[in-house]
């Protein structure tokens, strides 16, 4: 399938913004992240999305392949997780809302793109270590950023809209104050990831300004 819009406008985006280090400390004891004063991903609540994976994984014919391929799974994970959380606070912040019917429309138009819900589930799990319990979540997100191209006028082709999503973006992560615990890296505003992380936030940020339209395989 094809590579859809945004996903070469995310990558355009990192490639143009330069590694800058943030300067955290160790986040209270019991979070592998705190986010503000009052927010916090547990290192249970890790462990457990970490979980659904691996299960997922190892219920694959597959299992053996994706499992050497999944890297550093809890940091990638981790990453993940703060980078969603960076795109709601996009959407808070600019208006934008996804209701649970737009999720499951998207999700059914894909899994329909692709043969079925489970050749869907398979396909996520398989090229971006997503369990099927996530899907739900990683759509919400993916229409988050849909609409915040819409409401902005975003034009994701032109490097001028890059530059305007990449700050949207930018500005969200620095309204969180996330803070790491070192053990899983630092997390970077300019570059909305964590430094230990091999992947990059096009993962989040996969969706295209037409609704419907599916990863590239």
């Amino acid at each position: 399938m094809r590579r859809t819009a945004l996903a070469v406008t995310a990558a355009a985006i990192i490639a143009a913004v330069p590694l800058l280090t943030s300067c955290s400390g160790e986040p209270r004891a019991g979070a592998a992240a705190v986010l503000g004063d009052d927010e916090r991903i547990t290192v249970s609540q890790l462990q457990n999305r970490v979980a659904d994976v691996r299960d997922a994984q190892n219920a694959s014919a597959q299992a053996d392949e994706m499992i050497d391929q999944s890297g550093d799974l809890s940091v990638d994970t981790l990453n993940t997780m703060l980078q969603g959380r960076v795109i709601e606070q996009a959407a808070e912040n600019h208006g934008v809302t996804v209701s649970r019917g737009d999720v499951q429309g998207m999700r059914r138009a894909e899994a329909e793109s692709v043969g079925g819900a489970k050749q869907l589930e398979a396909m996520y799990l398989q090229q971006y270590s997503i369990a099927p319990e996530g899907l739900d979540t990683h759509y919400k997100q993916q229409l988050m950023v849909q609409g915040l191209v819409e409401k902005l006028g975003i034009n994701p082709q032109t490097q001028e809209g890059q530059a305007r999503l990449g700050q949207v973006l930018i500005e969200a992560s620095k309204d969180l104050g996330i803070d790491v615990s070192p053990r899983y890296g630092k997390w970077d505003d300019e570059q909305v990831r964590l430094s230990q992380s091999d992947t990059p936030w096009i993962k989040q940020v996969s969706a295209t300004a037409e609704p419907g339209a599916a990863p590239q395989q």
